[in-house]
């Protein structure tokens, strides 16, 4: 029977030592099935050969008759978030039609913390009027004093499930880049307003604290929200009474929506240059662009060839470093910025 024996790791930064023997039957010998090792992390345990968590590394194998020992390093991504995981070293059989099986699971008895960027506390998530307001209430880099983070960033996503630590499957609807940390520091009180796309009503809400690595981008931990905020309404409200009534209770008015008025002031300065492009054009003279990193989702949906939906990717894709950087957005591609170029600005 295929196992294996004698297995181990040893975490070393985003790499990840194994180390196994690896004994081939010879019934699989002869078949053409592709082998690999994967290291499996899961804070619930394991159960017989189930593989359940987050999957945190894969090196492929050959098979050869008499077996194999391995001694390889490879790339790791760990779970997000900050619980003690037990971790499993699986060996897969995949055939030719991709049905892969668990042939042999080997269990470390001693559970693994990932030192890694996190957050602390409490954290919020604010939504209203097209921005999105997270506080939190602090970001901790626990690693040694002269390790130094990579870029970390804050990210809001729409899920349709809560957010496991793994993987996942979303719509954007925020991000910040907040900066580099060095080891055994951590930023308190942070607050950052940033631009959002409206979340489907009911999504699952998750922000993540993600940091730049040689892979790219990896989440190194999370707060889930039950399910996306119903949306802010406008305080159209107070216009409408008598100018008296709205005097007699300023307090009022304040209390009522305070997060919509803080969005609103921010808001209303890309409406009023909005005003003069459209009369500039009835003046036929030339459009003033729109600019990808503080236009309004309406400002941008107003752009012919811009649906609403490609406005709202822009304005969860920013910020921008160049004008080209707008093609990471979906729905935006190359051919379509060159048409739509001299319509666009920073």
């Amino acid at each position: 029977m295929t196992h294996i024996s004698n297995h181990g790791y040893r975490f070393d930064g985003d790499f990840v030592h194994l180390n196994a023997d690896v004994n081939f039957s010879d019934t699989d010998l002869a078949s053409a099935a592709a082998w690999s090792l994967q290291l499996w992390a899961s804070e619930d345990g394991f159960k017989g050969n189930e593989l359940t968590g987050v999957k945190v590394a894969e090196l492929a194998i050959d098979p050869m008759l008499g077996g194999i020992t391995v001694t390889a390093c490879c790339a790791a991504i760990p779970p997000a978030g900050v619980a003690d995981q037990a971790l499993a070293l699986a060996l897969l059989c995949t055939t030719a039609d991709g049905l892969s099986t668990v042939r042999d699971l080997g269990l470390y008895e001693v559970r693994q913390n990932f030192c890694q960027p996190c957050l602390l506390g409490d954290v919020r998530c604010t939504l209203a009027d097209g921005a999105a307001r997270l506080t939190i209430e602090a970001i901790l880099n626990p690693r040694a004093e002269d390790n130094l983070s990579g870029t970390l960033a804050l990210e809001v996503w729409a899920l349709d499930t809560p957010y496991a630590g793994g993987a996942w499957v979303g719509s954007p609807v925020a991000s910040v880049v907040v900066g580099i940390l060095g080891g055994g520091n951590q930023w308190t009180d942070c607050q950052y307003d940033v631009p959002a796309a409206l979340p489907a009503d009911g999504a699952a809400l998750t922000v993540m604290l993600r940091e730049w690595t040689p892979a790219g981008y990896v989440t190194r931990d999370y707060r889930n929200f039950a399910a996306a905020p119903v949306k802010a309404k406008p305080a159209p409200k107070a216009k409408a009474k008598p100018k008296a009534a709205v005097a007699a209770k300023p307090a009022a008015v304040k209390a009522a929506v305070p997060e919509v008025k803080a969005v609103e002031v921010k808001a209303a300065a890309p409406k009023a240059v909005a005003k003069p492009a459209k009369k500039a054009a009835s003046d036929k003279e030339a459009v003033k662009p729109v600019s990808i990193n503080k236009a309004s989702e309406n400002e941008l949906a107003a752009i012919k060839g811009l649906s609403r939906d490609v406005a709202r990717a822009i304005i969860a894709a920013r910020p921008y470093a160049a004008l080209e950087d707008v093609c990471k957005a979906k729905g935006i591609g190359q051919k379509k910025l060159e048409k739509l170029r001299a319509l666009l600005a920073l």
